[in-house]
């Protein structure tokens, strides 16, 4: 294990290297500028959304650390695309009056996290060399927006005025992890819902395990939902399936049977207190939350690898120079609490390896 944490270090040094020597460069550079700096962040979600609020840390880190706190000017414009707004057109009109909003605020920088935010704001301004644009979060790859709006001539060499880091998930050492941690697992079913970020994530599942046919360490099987009730059938069915001995929850976005969307946080909720299946987490801050865990993407490690994309292009660098690349690389995390409650024993040798071990359940324990 210790090996694994050394290639998740290896990869992150190696994805921020890119722009380290640019970045570190220019701080002696920035001591002699006063200049101050508009920065325009397009939140796909809300302000406290599970993953977007710890990109958008990451991506303040790396540009207060960088640039100076008192250089920085942020603009924030949240779409809400979990929680109000989750029809195509309503998600198209959020991205119209973000667009509007970057014309008044006239930004050095543009930033969108998550894929709602790049697809209906990142893409419109493919071309335009005035508003340089970096990308974090990404779950559909690249190649699938350059098909609608061609911005890119290549990953390593996008050559436009956007960049940025794909979210790839690494479904192959997640399951990997699992399996080091409950030897006995045999059969995983991730369910995702059918909204886009949903479909997007699908689709990466479904090409991961297809990158990986044969080697994959358990059985994975892909479900999807779209109702919350759906879902609560699906995870009851599941929970009564002797084969079955984890689940990958990526449903964020359920509507109840008046239409009306449910929170991605009301769901894991309800999944904690129902399921007596160990759940893979996506992120750092869904295991803090009280999920089971395994291998997780450190989200605001992906937004300071952005920041620091963002740090070389306020520094001089030009946006299409940069290469597009994937996420710093899963870390081990787990909930003891969780395996706990589950009666599940994750062995010693892997917890101490652990890059963070959570011991409460925030979502369950303050209701």
């Amino acid at each position: 294990m210790p090996c694994f944490v050394s290639r998740f270090l290896q990869v992150f040094v190696i994805s921020v290297s890119i722009v380290g020597v640019v970045a570190y460069s220019a701080v002696s550079w920035a001591g002699k500028n006063d200049k101050v700096f508009r920065v325009f962040v397009v939140h796909s979600y809300g302000p406290d959304h599970i993953c977007g609020a710890p990109q958008f840390r990451g991506i303040e880190r790396a540009l207060t650390e960088r640039l100076g706190k008192g250089r920085l000017v942020f603009e924030h414009f949240y779409m809400l695309t979990k929680t109000q707004y989750i029809t195509p057109d309503e998600i198209r009109q959020r991205g119209d009056l973000a667009l509007r909003a970057i014309k008044d605020f006239d930004p050095d920088l543009i930033m969108t996290l998550d894929d709602n935010a790049f697809r209906t704001v990142g893409l419109d301004l493919a071309g335009d060399a005035t508003r340089p644009v970096v990308f974090s979060g990404l779950n559909n790859p690249p190649e699938v927006y350059n098909q609608t709006h061609r911005f890119m001539q290549s990953r390593s060499y996008p050559g436009g005025n956007i960049t940025g880091i794909y979210e790839k998930l690494y479904l192959y050492k997640t399951l990997q992890v699992l399996k080091q941690a409950l030897p006995q697992c045999r059969r995983v079913v991730g369910i995702t819902d059918e909204s886009f970020t949903g479909q997007a994530l699908y689709r990466q599942m479904l090409l991961e395990a297809e990158q990986n046919r044969g080697s994959l360490p358990v059985e994975w099987e892909l479900r999807q939902v779209r109702t919350f009730r759906e879902y609560k059938q699906l995870v009851d069915a599941l929970n009564r399936d002797t084969s079955v001995d984890a689940i990958f929850p990526l449903a964020f976005l359920l509507v109840d049977e008046q239409g009306r969307p449910v929170s991605g946080r009301a769901i894991l909720s309800w999944t904690l207190v129902h399921s007596s299946l160990p759940e893979l987490a996506i992120n750092y801050e869904l295991c803090r939350l009280g999920l089971f865990g395994g291998a997780a993407v450190h989200f605001e490690s992906m937004g300071y690898a952005a920041g620091l994309f963002g740090v070389a292009i306020l520094e001089g660098q030009h946006p299409g120079n940069l290469p597009i690349v994937d996420a710093p690389e899963f870390a081990i995390v787990f909930n003891t609490s969780r395996a706990a409650m589950l009666s599940k024993k994750i062995p010693l040798p892997l917890l101490m390896a652990a890059d963070a071990v959570y011991t409460s359940m925030p979502l369950i324990e303050q209701q």
